[in-house]
């Protein structure tokens, strides 16, 4: 359904004023997303909850996906268009959009995703019954072959379940499929915030463009703020794997974002002084996230770049001190197989 209003041009942002007050905010950076983008967009503009806005952060495209999302906003008012001066990626991305939105929660999406058209209904029901900050849904990753389901455990209290939730952020879990699992945590877009709880916690995303995981980073700093988190058990998100993925590319597991990323976990436990609460997970962390950064490097560098790996590593004192955890720990360094051992010794001054 289309809502009436005006168009109005303000900066880099093309806003419709609508006369409603919007319950959900969709943030949406909007890069070469190619055939993806239309059934992405479908899927917002079709949604039972009708108190939107959806907010496409145009991230300066080259395949003409800024069109496609110019035309959704002729038809429909809904639509805020957010113009980027210079490509920020999806990280300050969304901040460009958390800057302009007006929801009262807000939810994300990728550019080549889809959702059910009660998603946002649902979740903001959900969040406005139990006066969460945070509600937490099950999701699907998928391709043009396979499908999984990714879920979290049910009949917990909201305080369990959201301590289970931030343990398995500070321990780099690793989602499994077809599960119900506290190790499904990492991902954003099958959440809905309340916009004034980021606000009042200065919540944002890091710039992807030299740290990696940003939406882990953006989990953690939500879930030890968040004053009440509710898990909805129900799937409503389709994440769709294709050739574009950030994932699957050398950036993504690259040393020199990976370790930005666990500085920064390391200062946030420090700064909210939980980091001895929470050592021996993040020391297992820490060992996770290096050694699948180093195979990383191996794997599309030559085998040569291993030396400048292991320099960089023994050369953080701050990484060391974080991998000093591990130092006469023998109950810790046996949860890992004997390759990680290795590598740990490796990496250790």
């Amino acid at each position: 359904m289309e809502q009436k209003g005006e168009k109005t041009l303000i900066g880099n942002v093309d806003e419709t004023v609508n006369t409603g007050k919007q319950k959900v905010s969709i943030i949406v950076p909007v890069y070469n997303a190619g055939i993806h983008l239309k059934p992405c967009l479908d899927s917002l503009v079709g949604q039972t909850l009708k108190e939107i806005e959806i907010v496409l952060v145009l991230d300066v495209p080259t395949d003409g996906s800024d069109k496609v999302a110019e035309e959704y906003a002729q038809r429909d008012k809904r639509i805020k268009l957010v113009y980027n001066k210079l490509n920020l990626h999806i990280g300050f991305s969304r901040n460009e959009g958390l800057k302009v939105a007006q929801g009262e929660y807000i939810g994300f999406a990728d550019h080549d995703d889809y959702c059910e058209i009660d998603m946002f209904e649902q979740l903001y029901r959900k969040a406005k019954n139990n006066d969460a900050d945070v509600v937490v849904s099950n999701f699907y990753v998928e391709s043009e072959t396979e499908k999984f389901f990714f879920g979290f455990p049910d009949n917990l209290p909201d305080a369990e379940f959201q301590d289970n939730v931030f343990k398995s952020l500070i321990n780099a879990r690793i989602s499994r499929k077809n599960t119900y699992s506290f190790d499904n945590v990492n991902v954003i877009w099958n959440q809905l915030f309340r916009r004034e709880f980021l606000k009042l916690n200065d919540i944002w995303f890091t710039d992807n463009k030299v740290i990696t995981m940003e939406d882990v980073l953006f989990n953690i700093k939500v879930h030890f703020s968040a004053r009440k988190v509710c898990y909805l058990p129900e799937t409503y998100y389709h994440h769709v794997n294709n050739s574009q993925n950030e994932f699957d590319s050398y950036d993504y597991r690259a040393i020199a974002k990976v370790i930005p990323h666990l500085l920064e976990i390391d200062t946030f436990l420090r700064t909210n002084n939980i980091w001895q609460q929470y050592a021996e997970l993040f020391a297992e962390c820490t060992l996770k996230r290096l050694y699948t950064s180093y195979r990383n490097e191996v794997k599309f560098k030559k085998f040569f770049y291993s030396v400048g790996f292991f320099k960089r590593v023994r050369n953080n004192n701050q990484l060391q001190n974080i991998l000093k955890v591990f130092q006469y720990n023998d109950a810790l360094i046996k949860k890992f197989p004997v390759t990680k051992i290795c590598f740990l010794f490796l990496i250790r001054k």
